[in-house]
C-alpha cells in the first residue's frame, strides 16, 4: 500500500495477444488486482483506468469510470481475454490520444503513469509512440513476461531503467514483482507531485 494516498492518474496498458494465452491471462487478472490493491482508489486520489491490446487497442474502462478500489478489483476480475496480433506500437499512441484526455477523467497538474504489460515483441515500432507519451509528461513503466524483448522494453519505459523496467520468466512469477512496481510508482508519484507543485523533494535519491 501506498504510504500516502498518492494523487495520479494511472493507465494500464495490457496485452491481450494469442501469445498470451486463457490460462496465463488469468494470472495477468491477479497480478492487476494485487496492483490496483496498493493504491488509494479515489476520484480525487488515484484514478485507474485500462485498456487492452492486440491487433487493434481497445478502452476497457476510463480514469474516470470507477470511483473506488472495490469497483476497479470487479473490473478485473471480469476482464475479457482479447486474443490477436501485437500491435505495441499502435496501442501506445491509442492510450496517448483517448486514455490521457480530460473527457477520459485525466487531470491537470496530477502526475501521469503508465503501465505497460506484455509478453512478446511489438509486431510494429514502438519507439516514436513510447517517445510522444514520456513528452507528454507521462511516465513510462514497462513490464515484460516470458517472451517479451527486453531491448524494446528499454526503449518504452521512462529512465532510469532498473525502477521502470520489469522481465520476468513466466506468468506466475509476476506476483514476485508487484510489492517492488507499487513501492516506485508510488515514490516516483509523490517525487512528481513535489515536482508539479514545485515543492523540494525530500527523498533521497542516494540509498
Amino acid at each position: 500500500m501506498c504510504k500516502t494516498p498518492a494523487i495520479a492518474d494511472i493507465v494500464i496498458l495490457v496485452d491481450g495477444s494469442w501469445s498470451i494465452g486463457r490460462i496465463n491471462f488469468r494470472l495477468v487478472r491477479m497480478f492487476l488486482e494485487n496492483l490496483v490493491s496498493a493504491f488509494h482508489v479515489e476520484f480525487d486520489k488515484t484514478r485507474i483506468g485500462l485498456a487492452q491490446y492486440s491487433g487493434d487497442p481497445r478502452i476497457e474502462w476510463h480514469l474516470n469510470t470507477f470511483t473506488t478500489k472495490e469497483a476497479v478489483i470487479d473490473a478485473v476480475k471480469n476482464l475479457p481475454y482479447k486474443g490477436g496480433n501485437t500491435l505495441t506500437g499502435l496501442a501506445l499512441t491509442y492510450i496517448l490520444e483517448n486514455s490521457y484526455k480530460p473527457e477520459s477523467g485525466s487531470r491537470a497538474g496530477v502526475p501521469k503513469i503508465g503501465i505497460l504489460i506484455t509478453d512478446g515483441k511489438s509486431q510494429d515500432d514502438v519507439q516514436p509512440p513510447a517517445r510522444s507519451l514520456r513528452e507528454a509528461g507521462i511516465e513510462l513503466f514497462a513490464i515484460g513476461v516470458k517472451n517479451a524483448d527486453e531491448k524494446e522494453l528499454k526503449a518504452i519505459g521512462s529512465p532510469p531503467e532498473e525502477t521502470h523496467v520489469y522481465n520476468v520468466a513466466d506468468f506466475s512469477a509476476m506476483s514476485s514483482i508487484v510489492e517492488g512496481l507499487t513501492r516506485t510508482v508510488c515514490d516516483r508519484v509523490e517525487q512528481l507531485d513535489k515536482a508539479i507543485k514545485g515543492e523540494p523533494d525530500s527523498s533521497s535519491r542516494f540509498e
